[in-house]
């Protein structure tokens, strides 16, 4: 049985293919770094309705980088820390990939930013620069709050 690391990539690009070429919203800058691009697009203007799992897993991982967020923008974190971090976020990213009962046009908004998520665990967890990784992973995430109605949803800065 193949782990849902090994089809993420597939998911992605599934999901990309799905959206039907959607704009590009370029996410802000974060603290000083370069922006990157996440390419997701707003529901005719609105932001994508998402479900109670959704939200369950989104809010875990957030909860999860924000608590290290001080010693990610300082550079302290310990390369242990990122490992154990990368962990908690690939975990909720799979319970929201084995969980999701999204509409396909929304599912594929989701699946762009988990694609980013999973990069930026990927880069936490084998990388010579994980802090990159997690900046990817905040990017993702203030992207998510940009484009999916969330109540109570903050960004990180």
């Amino acid at each position: 049985m193949l782990s849902i690391r090994q089809i993420a990539p597939a998911l992605v690009a599934a999901s990309l293919a799905l959206a039907g070429g959607p704009g590009l919203a370029e996410t802000a800058s974060h603290q000083g770094h370069a922006a990157g691009e996440i390419a997701l697009s707003l529901n005719a203007g609105q932001k994508w309705q998402g479900d109670e799992n959704m939200h369950k897993g989104m809010d875990a991982i957030r909860q999860a980088v924000a608590a290290r967020l001080d010693a990610i923008h300082e550079d302290r974190l310990p390369e242990e820390e990122y490992r154990a971090l990368a962990a908690t976020v690939m975990g909720q990213t799979d319970f929201m990939i084995e969980n999701c009962d999204l509409e396909p046009e929304t599912d594929a908004q989701l699946h762009i930013v988990l694609g980013q998520i999973i990069e930026g665990v990927s880069d936490m967890e084998e990388s010579d620069a994980p802090r990159g990784g997690a900046v990817k992973v905040v990017m993702a995430l203030n992207a998510y709050g940009e484009h999916f109605v969330h109540p109570g949803w903050q960004s990180l800065n």
